[in-house]
């Protein structure tokens, strides 16, 4: 089962950094998501900040995203360590708003994804063969404290930015 922003944008009245000791980017870019605020799991509206594209990001339009029992799991707080609000979803498809700088690899307009890790420090030894999962500094999409400080929300959302790796 897969959930679609169309139904999000209905809802809507209105319209880097890559490695983990850099900076934070300014939060600028507004998103709509399906947010769950406490453990009866239901999922309400939820307008909320992402941060700029960064020199290795891009900005990525959410078409579609995975529906997992572990999302469920999460929303209503089954394993006892979520923090609330949560914007459950990973494994993320969509289109390519916004690019970086230094990256090569997309174009405005691609078709991309993003699985479960949000983040991670891209230069051990795990980052550096594409073992990002097993970095001691890996964040999840959701449910986690990105590097900048800020929560990592998923992909029940209209909009989401990631390193281009």
């Amino acid at each position: 089962m897969a959930l679609s922003p169309s139904i999000l944008k209905s809802l809507i009245a209105t319209p880097t950094v890559s490695h983990m000791a850099k900076s934070t980017p300014k939060l600028t870019q507004t998103a709509l998501g399906w947010a769950a605020h406490d453990s009866s799991g239901k999922l309400t509206p939820f307008m909320f900040k992402r941060r700029e594209n960064g020199v290795d990001d891009v900005t990525i339009k959410i078409l579609y995203c995975g529906m997992c029992r572990t999302d469920v799991h999460f929303a209503k707080n089954d394993w006892g360590n979520t923090a609330y609000p949560i914007v459950p979803g990973y494994e993320i498809s969509g289109i390519v708003i916004k690019v970086g700088s230094n990256v090569s690899k997309f174009k405005v307009g691609e078709r991309v994804g993003v699985g479960y890790v949000a983040a991670s420090c891209l230069d051990c030894e795990l980052c550096n063969s594409f073992q990002e999962n097993y970095c001691d500094q890996m964040r999840p999409v959701y449910n986690s404290i990105h590097w900048d400080g800020t929560p990592t929300y998923g992909g029940y959302s209209t909009i989401l930015v990631a390193d281009h790796r």
